[in-house]
């Protein structure tokens, strides 16, 4: 059963410019990439914060486009999405030192490389399908997929989608995992909705079963433009991060 959501008038501005995705932090911090800076934004919930360099990447050019945050071996991954890369650091969350960088491997996929990883998520051992702590991947398109990392080289299982999945949404352009359920959610910039799927492990594969979806709508109920990430807060609730103006918005969980 999908869980409904609901918009709240709380907005968290993150000061980053071309945003291209978020990440939940412990603490109630949230980290936020931009696909033009070499630098990795934190702030708290009164849009507070500082910055990081991202060693091995140029300011400007740096094709970020998706994070996801290990607590447990504190590994920050990011990919690239035109380069093709995903990539490890060595990070500390509550310390004042830089991501290090660990490891680099490449995430080549069929299709072009300007609808490559759009999203990226760590799934923790006990809200994943394996049984095993995993990275799910998205790709935007031509195809759409999704797939599955144990954090390093290829892709260890492809997630087989129902059909309603796709019918759902146009592009994929984040991923986040409810903390209370293990439900992922898929947001689509196109079609402006995220849909929610349980990932069942089966026969040796994945699949993605189809839940729901609903909008993501402004105060006005007009359609968000160029929502580029989700993630949830440790209560529960979703953010939901626009590109063009840096913002966080909060959709309340409805029980």
């Amino acid at each position: 059963m999908s869980v409904s959501f609901e918009l709240t008038g709380k907005k968290l501005k993150s000061g980053v410019k071309e945003a291209s995705d978020v990440v939940a932090l412990p603490g109630g911090r949230f980290a936020i990439v931009s696909d033009t800076s070499d630098r990795l934004a934190v702030v708290d919930a009164r849009g507070q914060g500082e910055t990081f360099k991202l060693e091995g990447l140029k300011d400007g050019k740096s094709q970020l486009e998706g994070v996801a945050y290990d607590p447990v071996r504190h590994h920050l991954f990011v990919v690239r999405e035109e380069a093709q890369e995903l990539r490890r650091y060595t990070w500390h969350h509550d310390k004042d030192a830089a991501p290090r960088l660990e490891k680099t491997f490449e995430v080549d996929r069929a299709g072009p490389k300007n609808k490559g990883v759009e999203g990226i998520v760590f799934v923790p051992a006990d809200l994943s399908p394996t049984g095993r702590a995993q990275l799910l991947l998205a790709k935007e398109g031509n195809p759409r997929e999704l797939w599955m990392h144990e954090g390093t080289g290829r892709p260890r299982y492809l997630v087989t989608l129902e059909r309603e999945v796709h019918q759902a949404c146009s592009d994929f352009s984040g991923l986040a995992v409810d903390p209370v359920t293990g439900v992922v959610f898929i947001s689509s910039d196109e079609s402006a909705v995220c849909a929610q799927i349980k990932l069942v492990f089966r026969h040796a594969r994945v699949v993605g079963k189809f839940l729901g979806s609903f909008p993501l709508r402004d105060a006005r109920g007009k359609a968000l433009r160029r929502v580029e990430g989700i993630t949830f807060d440790e209560g529960g609730d979703l953010l939901v991060l626009t590109e063009d103006d840096g913002v966080l918005r909060r959709f309340a969980r409805q029980e």
